[in-house]
């Protein structure tokens, strides 16, 4: 295998023109100034809702907002999906009411909350164009669907999530393997470390419903070149690659149904895993684990490749304030200084969660060997992001490949059945 080469931010943001302009790294970045706290008169306390491995990186932050504004924050722990998402706040929304201040959003929650009228505009005194104008010209069509309606933004990324393919370098090299490339080669190097009886497996991922499932399968079908919402050949395509790897290959254990992340995490830091697809929050999870880490054991490498290449779709989470925040003096001025041109790039460092291509997180960076920052670039450079599948209404429409795709891999349904079912099932979503 050859030798894996940092890469320097003058090379990342360069890239390969056509693939960095197509997708998230092109555009002219400007100078920005400085962030400016406002004292907020009416003090007390902001509720923030973020999952709970990030908050580590957001309390050291912290001080400077609560000493500047006369404010103080308390941190909460946040859904892990988008149908999660929906499921925790939507009945108070609904109802006119929050419990939170400032809550971290995903791409399958935010449309509908937008178009439901449940969160505030993120208007100029809230996220100034400086802010806007520090990410590249060509996240526009991401924040456009994914971030926005009817002419105004309720959410600003605060994340770039792309399933990055996760080695252990060091079991390879003991039985001096390469990583695979290929979905074939996947199953034969999976079969050199599967161990059914002893726990050990080719890889993993976490397919918990609602919403995990949902991600892999559409991770799966990114790389047959179809659409989930299609329910199509692709799709069936990647369905089948599952349920082989599971029942056929035994490379994939099928209790993965019932895995969150923090249990996909544990097994692979458990040196129960060769190689797995995860989102790039593992990469501080995994450092974090200092008796565990070595960078041999978390290698990042393109994703193996199927019909239509080596592809992972991308999206990401995002800061939202709910119309109904308790505190929305506070609320506002935390968000203007969470996603501030300052307080991003500290956030980033502090959280790989955090990184994304905005220029002051590039620019803090500069020429540091950051796994996550290399990982984009090699990412980029091959032309792996495929564009997240797009629905009108996105939480609804993964809930229908979960269901789906977990009769289908449980044996409660033929993968003819569930194709044709999902595809009706969506047309009628559509029409209502």
């Amino acid at each position: 295998m050859a030798e894996k080469k940092g890469f320097s931010r003058r090379t990342f943001l360069k890239g390969t023109g056509a693939t960095l302009a197509g997708f998230a790294l092109g555009g002219k970045f400007q100078t920005q100034g400085m962030f400016k706290p406002t004292v907020i008169h009416r003090q007390g306390e902001v509720v923030m809702a973020v999952q709970q491995f990030a908050h580590e990186a957001i309390q050291a932050v912290l001080p400077d907002f609560e000493e500047a504004t006369g404010l103080t924050v308390r941190l909460e722990g946040g859904p892990a999906s988008g149908n999660d998402m929906v499921t925790r706040y939507s009945t108070s929304f609904a109802s006119g009411a929050s419990d939170v201040d400032v809550f971290s959003d995903a791409d399958e929650s935010s449309p509908l909350f937008a178009r439901a009228g449940w969160l505030e505009p993120l208007t100029e005194d809230i996220v100034p164009q400086e802010t806007w104008d520090d990410f590249p010209e060509s996240f526009a069509g991401q924040i456009e669907a994914f971030h926005s309606f009817d002419g105004a933004r309720y959410r600003v990324p605060h994340e770039f999530a792309i399933g990055y393919f996760f080695t252990r370098k060091d079991w390879l090299d003991e039985k001096n393997l390469t990583t695979p490339t290929t979905w074939e080669e996947m199953v034969e190097t999976g079969k050199m470390f599967a161990d059914e009886e002893n726990g050990v497996w080719g890889t993993t991922d976490g397919l918990l419903k609602p919403g995990l499932l949902y991600v892999f399968v559409a991770y799966l079908t990114s790389q047959t070149g179809g659409s989930v919402f299609d329910f199509d050949e692709q799709t069936g395509e990647a369905l089948q690659f599952l349920y082989d790897m599971m029942y056929t290959h035994k490379i994939f254990p099928e209790t993965a149904l019932n895995d969150n992340y923090d249990k996909q995490n544990q097994l692979y830091m458990s040196d129960k895993v060769a190689f797995m697809r995860q989102w790039p929050f593992f990469q501080s999870v995994a450092e974090g684990n200092t008796e565990w880490f070595d960078p041999q054991k978390v290698v990042i490498e393109l994703p193996p490749a199927g019909a239509a290449g080596s592809k992972a779709w991308w999206g990401g989470w995002g800061w939202s304030i709910p119309k109904f925040a308790p505190n929305m003096d506070g609320a506002k001025e935390l968000t203007k200084f969470i996603t501030s041109n300052e307080v991003a790039p500290k956030l980033a460092m502090g959280q790989s969660w955090f990184i994304l291509p905005r220029a002051s997180i590039l620019e803090a960076f500069g020429d540091t060997d950051n796994p996550i920052i290399t990982a984009m670039g090699q990412y980029a450079e091959a032309g792996v992001p495929a564009a997240r599948p797009l629905h009108p209404r996105v939480a609804e429409a993964q809930t229908i490949v979960d269901d789906m795709a977990s009769l289908f891999l449980t044996n409660q349904a033929s993968l003819s059945d569930v194709l044709e079912q999902g595809k009706q099932l969506i047309a009628d979503l559509s029409e209502e």
